[in-house]
């Protein structure tokens, strides 16, 4: 007979498993992203057409990141679609915010104050992983044409937000990768 004791011990335990689940996880990619060198973070971004994802963002938001009015958008369904390269394209964003975070990672070793660019990243790259995935949840219902504009947009804008972070945290360090960071962001 299980005892409110035992039940007590059992989610300890299981809760306990977990932390220790996520401790590891996240040593782990600290190992990866330790051992990473920059060109080897470089050659992990896919290449997007960055000209056409800030006039995508743009039309969100302002150049302080801050969102427009709400009104109708400036850009056609169809032509969002072409800008940002569809599905495709957002799965490219989605992929690249993992080497924007860990482009942070790497420049921790000598800017310490990194660490809040990273964790404000992985914030924003969550965002776009929950865009994408209601874009690919309507595709499967077959309502990707009305809900592309919506959360396709707010990704595009999130993105050009996450790269702007990047760039500013290497300028604010300093550091000698800012200028080849700035031709591949």
């Amino acid at each position: 007979m299980i005892t409110r004791t035992h039940l007590f011990v059992f989610l300890a335990v299981l809760f306990l498993i977990a932390l220790i689940a996520i401790a590891i996880h996240f040593l782990l990619r600290m190992r990866k992203v330790s051992n990473a060198t920059w060109d080897g973070l470089l050659a992990r971004l896919i290449v997007v057409d960055r000209t056409n994802l800030e006039l995508v963002a743009l039309d969100l938001v302002d150049e302080s990141g801050n969102r427009r009015e709400f009104g109708e958008s400036a850009i056609e369904p169809d032509s969002l679609w072409d800008l940002i390269g569809g599905m495709d394209g957002l799965e490219a964003l989605e992929k690249n915010c993992d080497v924007l975070i860990d482009l942070a990672f790497y420049v921790q070793r000598w800017y310490p104050e990194a660490i809040v660019v990273a964790e404000q990243l992985r914030l924003n790259a969550r965002e776009i992983q929950w865009h994408v995935g209601r874009l690919k949840g309507a595709a499967q219902t077959g309502n990707l044409g009305s809900s592309f504009p919506l959360y396709a947009q707010r990704a595009v804008a999130t993105y050009c937000l996450m790269t702007r972070h990047v760039l500013e945290l290497y300028r604010q360090g300093n550091l000698a990768e800012f200028a080849q960071l700035q031709t591949v962001l």
